[in-house]
Parts: structure tokens; C-alpha cells; sequence
């Protein structure tokens, strides 16, 4: 019963984001809940395809006007029929539905997803392209009346095609980003959403709060915003550069605290950094680094910053000499 009352949930114009991330919620909680809902999908599907058949409508109306006329019929013939008539009744009403223009087909929502140090781009129905960046998920939803993104970890780029019919809408636990038609970034990590605007506009509200303008952020193009939950959001201008260098399998960094750069690096390999001294992480590091290529990069560690580099298979540690 959950799986068909999320089913309709989900199908209903006034969904939004914060019904999407308790969807997403109720389906991590137990695998049968994905089976659940996939066996409601289709049986949807399988309903909806007859519906549009007119000679099963007009099989459905009929049964349903005799029903009317018979309901004082005996309650054991009525038991008899009731099954033989239910699935030709369903479709009656989905078919009404249809007509009515209540619920009308939906894509299911497709699941796309990169491995560490993988980068992959897609291009949707709508001609919309995202590029996924390493150690990432996202689920898609191309609507009758919206397009909407879950990034549920890891980083991506949208280059969305226009379309002011149908708002094109990328939602993590902090936040909804809202375009038209712009190139944008959105990254969910560390309880936390960053937003990079390169083209166009797009409009950013706190997470569940997509009708609330009161609260809005609209960015112009070289904005970033950091939104976390409890803190001020802080906007400030990008470095277009640096925010477009992991497209072609680059990290571009200008002058920030080594700590910050470990991290970014531990992003894109199995085998992780790791400094053992608060002090060395504070040094300052820039340059361009090749993604995942951890051997480029300690060899640039040991000589360019004097650290000391020791490696232990999985897991490399950092240190002054």
C-alpha cells in the first residue's frame, strides 16, 4: 500500500522536492521497498497502455453503468463479477483520469551514477546534457510539466535546453536550483550544496521551500553560493576556470590551504591522502593537477613544497621533513 499511495504521490502536479527526498528516504530503507514500487510502476504502465485502447474504455463504461443499474443485484452474483470486472473497471478509470488530464503517463525516473574517478556525461530526451563528476549519483524525472534532478551525492554539471513550460529543477537536502535554460554546477557534499553559475540565471531556495520567494537567491553568471543547513549562505564569485577544470580531468587550484586540496584530491582515487600535522595542511598550494593521477601529484607534493611523502599502499601520509 505505500508503494501505490508514493505512486500517486509522485504522479500528482503539486510533488515537489521535499516529497522526492522522503521518497528517496522510504526506498533506502529496505530493498522491497524498490521492488514494491516497481511492481506498482507496472502495473500502472500496463494499466495505462490499456486504458488507451477505445475498445477496452468502452468495455469499462459499460461495465460500470450496469453496475449501477444491478447494485440491488444478489450480493453473491455481485462477488462473482467483482473480480472479473475490477481490472476492466481500473482501466475505465485510469482511462477517465487520462482524458481529464489529471494523470497522464511519466517517464520513470532513470538513475544515472559515476565510480571514483569517473566523469560521464548524458544527454536527455530534451537535449538538456549533464556531466557527472567522480563519486556521483542522480536520479532524473523528465515530467509532463517539470524536469526534475536529485543529486544525491557528488557533483554535476547542467547545460539545460529551454523550455519555460517545463522548469528544469536540481534538488539536494539543502536546497532547489531552479533554470530555464543556463549552464550551471551543483555539488551536495559534506551536509552541504555549492552552486557555480556560468550561463544564464538560476534561482536557489532553501529545500522545501520552492514557493517561498521571500527566501530566494538569484545568481548571475560567475556566482557561487555555499548552502548549509543552520548557517548563513554565503555567496561569492567563482573562478570559472578552476569551476570548469574537473570536465576535462583537471584541478585547478589558486593559492588554497593544502587541507582543502587533500580533499579534493581523495575525490577522484581509492588510494587517499592524509596529513598528520593541522600546521602542514594550512600551507598554501596552486598549480594545475591531473585528477586521480595520485603519483603526478606527490611527486609535485615532495618537490614543490618540500613534504615528506610516506606511502603505505592504500593510504599516502603527509608531512614536513
Amino acid at each position: 500500500m505505500q508503494a501505490d499511495r508514493w505512486l500517486a504521490r509522485l504522479r500528482s502536479p503539486d510533488c515537489g522536492i521535499a516529497d522526492r527526498r522522503c521518497f528517496q528516504e522510504w526506498l533506502a530503507q529496505a530493498p522491497m521497498h524498490w521492488q514494491a514500487y516497481n511492481h506498482a510502476e507496472h502495473l500502472w504502465s500496463a494499466a495505462a497502455a490499456q486504458a488507451q485502447d477505445p475498445e477496452m474504455a468502452a468495455m469499462a463504461d459499460a461495465i460500470l453503468s450496469r453496475a449501477r443499474q444491478r447494485r440491488h443485484a444478489a450480493p453473491r452474483r455481485a462477488r462473482l463479477l467483482g473480480w472479473a470486472a475490477a481490472v476492466v473497471v481500473l482501466v475505465g478509470t485510469v482511462a477517465g483520469a487520462m482524458r481529464s488530464g489529471w494523470l497522464s503517463p511519466t517517464p520513470a525516473a532513470v538513475m544515472y551514477s559515476t565510480a571514483i574517478g569517473e566523469i560521464r556525461s548524458f544527454t536527455l530526451s530534451d537535449g538538456s546534457v549533464i556531466t557527472l563528476n567522480t563519486d556521483t549519483m542522480l536520479q532524473v524525472s523528465m515530467g509532463t510539466h517539470a524536469r526534475t534532478i536529485t543529486l544525491q551525492r557528488g557533483e554535476a554539471q547542467f547545460k539545460v535546453a529551454p523550455d519555460p513550460q517545463k522548469p528544469f529543477t536540481v534538488g539536494t537536502p539543502q536546497a532547489a536550483v531552479t533554470a530555464v535554460g543556463t549552464v550551471f554546477q551543483v555539488r551536495n557534499i559534506d551536509a552541504a550544496t555549492q552552486v557555480s553559475l556560468l550561463e544564464g540565471r538560476v534561482r536557489v531556495v532553501p529545500a522545501g521551500t520552492e514557493r517561498n520567494v521571500a527566501v530566494r537567491q538569484d545568481l548571475v553568471p560567475g556566482d557561487k553560493l555555499l548552502a548549509k543547513a543552520g548557517t548563513p549562505w554565503l555567496r561569492t564569485r567563482t573562478d570559472t576556470e578552476a569551476a570548469n577544470g574537473w570536465l576535462s580531468g583537471r584541478l585547478v587550484f589558486d593559492s588554497i590551504p593544502l587541507s582543502q586540496a587533500v580533499s579534493e584530491f581523495n575525490r577522484y582515487s581509492q588510494r587517499k591522502l592524509r596529513i598528520d600535522d593541522p600546521a602542514v595542511g594550512e600551507i598554501r598550494i596552486e598549480g594545475v593537477f591531473n585528477a586521480g593521477d595520485t603519483d603526478s601529484i606527490l611527486l609535485a607534493l615532495r618537490y614543490a613544497y618540500a613534504l615528506r611523502v610516506d606511502d603505505r599502499g592504500t593510504e599516502v601520509v603527509l608531512s614536513r621533513k
